[in-house]
């Protein structure tokens, strides 16, 4: 027989700490949070160097934070952090990727 069961509304994100820089990294896009609309591609690529550099740095951040025995800091925080910039960094390597293999199409168009 199964049984009824209410089941409870959880939302993931109200649990992470609210004092620390999470927050502001949590809420930032895959490095494309800083990067102007209107710049020309060197500008535009420097930002996402430097917003995934950023990325790259918060779980070190929250690292040591943690390690110094800061109360507002959780481990889950750092292992999201840390998936976070994984994730932020197999996307710069695809797209390097991707321009790499646009860059030799264009190159190989005869005129």
């Amino acid at each position: 027989m199964i049984e009824n069961r209410i089941v409870p509304n959880i939302n993931i994100f109200s649990d992470l700490s609210s004092s620390m820089p999470i927050d502001e990294f949590s809420q930032k896009g895959f490095g494309i949070s800083n990067v102007s609309e209107g710049g020309d591609f060197k500008t535009i690529l420097s930002g996402l160097v430097s917003n995934i550099n950023n990325d790259m740095e918060k779980p070190d951040q929250l690292l040591s934070a943690q390690m110094s025995g800061n109360p507002n800091v959780d481990i889950h925080d750092v292992t999201t952090a840390m998936a976070k910039a994984e994730i932020g960094v197999t996307l710069a390597t695809q797209m390097t990727s991707k321009v790499i293999a646009a860059y030799n199409a264009v190159m190989n168009i005869s005129i």
